[in-house]
């Protein structure tokens, strides 16, 4: 790339960046409250969920409190058909002495590489330009195996990363304009929240689909994302042979998503379609989706054993919108429900398992607050006296072996806040007032 071509995509960038308005994500506050320290900032997740945008608006902030000079921001889209010949570290330098020579003014860089994984030992780029300081790096990608590998040898200790998933239920609600802080309002406002739950449980929160008025379109946009992920995430990047059987054993996850599987029954699975493939080829593809974010995986607790098992899985979608390629919202309503709670509780804490006991008896989550402390989730569409047994007993299995932490049911219909059953106080939300942080 000759010099006037690598200023005028510096340029471009820094007057687009100084436009941007959007909604406030959740991620925000945390990542900002980082800026300033060394470390390298890494902001990791599954594609098209905000990430380029969030850091631009971060950009912007900093940029708008007068914490960097606008001409001290470099902006580099690793995906710009203008930065293809930029592959290597020698030719990122490059890119990063024009910038510098074109920055006269004083004070820290803001140095912005998005999908940098695009650039072949990236890393060494990265190192080089950290040790010599002065400078403030925000580094995105879409691939954790990437990341976690090169970033462990090459920059270890040197980063912290945030992990963004699509939009929450909460921030979707912002996005429609909607700022439900108290009962009262959630009240006041429950008809249209009801309507704006069903089109997130449908579409997921992929934020490009807000404002795409056709469902075909939107499912179109949302199957276009995951053929980019199975080519280029997967395919691509780890040289899968058996695409078939990639493609069959992420719709099996995906369509199936919140049921227990083993290796060995996936493997089953492929066998009864005509496709021969190894146990181990099977856990292989799984930790794929799990690398590119398209799944997340669930261990199996068992509460009589207190241990952790790793030969029974759950797996999640990492959005319910990728649910809809596969079938429609009346047919999977409740492993819908499951799914966002599920999510939510991966934004609030660190470890999460699904417990299970003697006689098929299952806990939906289980949230480790401390080392002995355990909260318990149940998900449900409605509870009443057909399901009562089912949904509350897995507690007073669990509270055999655990003791201590609180027993929460989740709920589409409304009803009293705290339950007894046999003997046991377990709190009952509704669950769009619980995705919405209303106490």
């Amino acid at each position: 790339m000759n010099k006037e071509s690598v200023l005028n995509i510096i340029f471009e960038w820094q007057k687009i960046v100084q436009g941007r308005q959007g909604t406030l994500r959740e991620a925000e506050p945390l990542i900002m409250s980082s800026i300033g320290s060394k470390p390298i900032k890494i902001v990791t997740g599954f594609r098209r969920t905000g990430k380029s945008f969030l850091v631009q608006l971060i950009a912007k902030k900093l940029i708008d409190r007068g914490d960097i000079a606008p001409d001290n921001l470099l902006y580099l889209n690793f995906e710009d058909y203008r930065l293809m010949g930029v592959v290597n570290p020698e030719k990122l330098g490059d890119v990063y002495d024009t910038f510098l020579q074109s920055s006269e003014r004083p004070g820290r860089k803001l140095l912005i590489f998005d999908e940098i994984q695009q650039v072949s030992n990236w890393e060494r780029f990265i190192r080089t330009i950290y040790e010599k300081g002065g400078v403030e790096i925000i580094i995105t990608g879409s691939n954790s195996s990437l990341l976690s590998s090169e970033l462990g040898s090459g920059l270890a200790g040197r980063f912290v990363e945030f992990s963004i998933y699509p939009f929450s239920f909460k921030e979707f609600v912002r996005y429609r304009g909607h700022s439900i802080r108290s009962k009262k309002e959630f009240q006041r406002n429950k008809p249209e929240l009801l309507k704006l739950f069903n089109e997130y449980l449908s579409y997921g929160g992929f934020p490009e689909t807000f404002d795409i008025g056709s469902p075909d379109a939107k499912k179109s946009y949302i199957g276009g994302i995951l053929h980019k992920v199975i080519l280029d995430d997967i395919v691509k990047r780890f040289r899968v042979d058996n695409v078939d059987a990639l493609e069959k054993i992420m719709h099996y996850l995906i369509s199936g998503a919140g049921n227990i599987v083993s290796y060995a029954g996936l493997r089953n699975k492929m066998a009864a379609l005509g496709l021969k493939v190894k146990p181990e080829t099977v856990l292989t593809y799984c930790n794929y989706f799990i690398k590119s974010f398209a799944l997340s995986e669930l261990s199996k607790f068992s509460w009589k054993l207190g241990k952790v098992f790793s030969t029974s899985k759950k797996y999640y979608a990492v959005d319910t919108g990728l649910m809809s390629l596969y079938a429609p919202i009346e047919e999977n309503y409740s492993v819908r429900l499951e799914h966002i709670v599920y999510h939510e509780l991966k934004r609030r804490y660190a470890g999460i398992c699904y417990g299970a006991g003697d006689g098929g008896r299952e806990i939906d989550f289980l949230v480790r607050k401390d080392r002995w402390i355990w909260e318990k989730y149940q998900v449900a569409l409605k509870l009443d006296k057909g399901n009562e047994k089912r949904e509350l007993g897995a507690f007073t299995l669990a509270d055999q072996y655990l003791t201590q932490g609180e027993d929460h049911i989740l709920t589409m219909d409304d009803g009293a806040e705290e339950i007894e059953y046999s003997g046991r106080r377990i709190y009952r939300k509704n669950i769009l007032s619980w995705l919405l942080g209303i106490d």
